[in-house]
This record gives structure tokens, sequence and C-alpha cells, in this order.
């Protein structure tokens, strides 16, 4: 039976030469970079939010994980600066101005949650010759009666099983059944003989865990989880002459730790000298990767088909379902405890933006009395 499947599948190769034509295009286009790695390493390290399975890479992708600048203490990769559009931020009391320490995690967060809209009808903002300020409020506060999980001593425990309280039930769907769609690829691969896709499905995962051993094995933490009884404020903007700003407004403790320090890394492996021999080995892997995509396309042939098929799956995986935004959104949840408010408005000018936000300023104003100046806050 199966001998007759795989003739049947060679006869239509054979009978239509474009699809065989087609099929040495393919695995040549999915080299291109088609799938984005920087986004999916940064949600990596930041929540460990990427499947084993989905672990194709493209040459840019190989540069960025085979990079000698590789060190896991440093902030995620779009966190780092240069990697993304930095953001400056202005404390509320001291008016200290720095760069936010991670911009990108701040953005994904963000976008992770539906913003309220707040109508301003006042007269001015009708008035013509003013330029309009956008600005958006973000109340960050911690998740009621938070209960820490149990971490064991155990190295395995400390490496794969905190995936189960970590991820949302989609993440963890998904990956249940991305798994099962690789073996039934796999046995698939089997049946109709086309080895070569046997071999580019089976370095998906044995990539995967290399690059899980090399980025961390922990989500991020804030690296201060104490709580702290006094509020802040703090603007943020991508410049001093911007007309978007966005003000936080929360708990000291957990505004300056998203913003103004980096995340800490936990759980990472002591390598004693082995990092070199580990990047070696996902060298070789990706160059295998490589080698049976371009063996694919130059059989022309059903294997071609599958690696695109595979490769094509794991981009529409990251691309609609484990989205970058939802991987924020899980981290904030479940390793943050911590939750946020958009509240979304427009004023009129720059003066009225910035008695909005003296008002809004917990350090403006005298505890308990709003009709008088704190000594120890800006005016």
């Amino acid at each position: 039976m199966f001998e007759s499947a795989i003739a049947e599948l060679n006869n239509i190769l054979d009978r239509h030469r474009w699809v065989a034509e087609l099929a040495g295009i393919l695995p040549l286009s999915a080299l291109i970079d088609f799938i984005d790695i920087p986004p999916k390493l940064h949600v990596f390290e930041l929540a460990g939010a990427a499947p084993l399975w989905s672990w194709p890479v493209t040459p840019a992708g190989s540069r960025l994980l085979l990079s000698e600048d590789r060190n896991p203490l440093r902030a995620c990769y779009l966190d780092r600066y240069g990697n993304s559009v930095s953001l400056q931020g202005s404390d509320g009391r001291y008016s200290d101005r720095y760069f936010i320490a991670n911009p990108e995690t701040v953005r994904l967060c963000l976008s992770s949650q539906h913003a309220r809209n707040i109508e301003n009808d006042h007269k001015n903002m009708f008035e013509g010759g003013k330029r309009t300020q956008n600005l958006e409020v973000v109340y960050v506060s911690r998740f009621p009666n938070t209960v820490d999980h149990d971490v064991s001593s155990s190295r395995l425990r400390d490496m794969f099983c905190d995936t189960l309280w970590m991820h949302s039930p989609i993440y963890l769907t998904t990956s249940f059944f991305g798994w099962i769609f690789w073996a039934g690829m796999m046995i698939t691969s089997c049946i109709l003989q086309t080895w070569v896709s046997l071999a580019f499905l089976a370095l998906m995962p044995m990539t995967g865990i290399i690059v899980f051993i090399l980025f961390g094995s922990r989500p991020r933490t804030l690296l201060s989880e104490e709580p702290s009884r006094y509020n802040c404020l703090v603007l943020v903007s991508e410049h001093e002459n911007s007309t978007d700003w966005i003000a936080f407004l929360g708990e000291s403790s957990i505004v300056n730790s998203l913003l103004n320090r980096q995340l800490e890394q936990k759980g990472l492996m002591k390598f004693k000298g082995r990092q070199y021999l580990i990047r070696l080995l996902l060298q070789a892997l990706i160059l295998a990767q490589w080698a049976a995509a371009l063996g694919a396309a130059a059989t022309k042939d059903w294997n071609a088909y599958f690696i695109c098929f595979w490769i094509a799956f794991c981009i529409f995986v990251h691309s609609y379902i484990l989205k970058p935004e939802r991987a924020a959104k899980d981290w904030l949840n479940s390793t943050a405890k911590v939750q946020i408010e958009r509240y979304q408005t427009q004023v009129s000018s720059r003066r009225a933006l910035l008695n909005t936000v003296m008002g809004l300023n917990p350090d403006t104003f005298a505890a308990n009395d709003r009709t008088k100046f704190y000594d120890g806050g800006i005016k």
C-alpha cells in the first residue's frame, strides 16, 4: 500500500513539471528572512515563549544566535540600546531623566492590553493653531493575593516544570498540538520515504534545546519585588519634542523595576568553559538545516514541500497565535504578577499636558491636601 502511494506521488511530479520546479524554489525561498528571529528571541529571553519544535533558522537568524557578543546577564535582545527605538523617562519627584531600561518589553506589555479612550471636549481642543498632545496614562499595580509558586532545588524542575504556570492555556495548547503535528509529519516522512524532510524535522527540537540552553532557562523577573508604600509618576516619550507621551503611575518599586532597572535573569546554567562547544553544536545544527533545505531543492521532490510546509507552519504560529504581545501578557500575569490599566486622551497644548501631569503626579501636592504643594516635590 505504501509503495503505491509513493509511486502516485512521484507520478504527480512526472506529469506536472511545474510541481517539481516549484519544489526546487520553495526551500531556498524559505531561507530568506520570512522568519523574524529578533522578536522571537526577545520573548524567548523574556518569558521562554517559543516551543522547541519551532526553530528553523535563517542566515540572518544564525548571525544573531551565534553572535560573539553573548552575555546572558544583559537585557533581552530588543531591550538593548540600539536594537529598538529608545524611550526616555522623567521622574516625577526629582525630575531625573534616563533611558528606559526595557523599552521593547514595555511596548509589548502596553500593546497586550486594551486602552480606554477618554474624550476631551474642552473648548481649547477646537481652537486652531495649537499642537495637540496625545497622553496615555498607565496605572501599574500588583495582582491581589498573588501566590508564590514553590520552586524546587532540582535543576530539571527549574528548567521545565515552571512552564505549567508561566504560560497561558493558548500557549500550552498550541505547543501540545504542535508536538502532535510534528510527530505526524515525522511518521508521514518515514512512510513516504522522504528522508531529507525527516532529517530536517528531527533537527527542529535539537536546535530548540541548544537555544534553550544558551539563552537562559527561566523567565526574567523584576529586579525589586519588595512592595513599597510610595507611589510615583514617570513620564515617558521617545524624545522631548514628541507629541506622544505616556505617564506611568503606580507603586514606585514596580514602576522603577519595569522602567529604570534591567530585568533580572535567574536560573542561569553554568557552562564551566563548555559554552564554546555548545555554540559550535548550534552552528552545526543550523548548517545541517540549510544542507537539508538545499538537498530538498536539488532533488525537486516532496521533501521540499514537507520542509517548506513546516517552515510556513512555524511562521504562522508565531505571527498569528503565539504573538510577542501574547507572550508579554503571559509574562506580566504569571512572572511579574503585575497588571496595567491604560487610559488615552488628548490635550490641547504642551501647557495643558504639563498641567495634567502635575495633577496626576503624587509628588506634586501635600499628603491629603491638594491645595498645597509638597515641599520636596517638583512644582
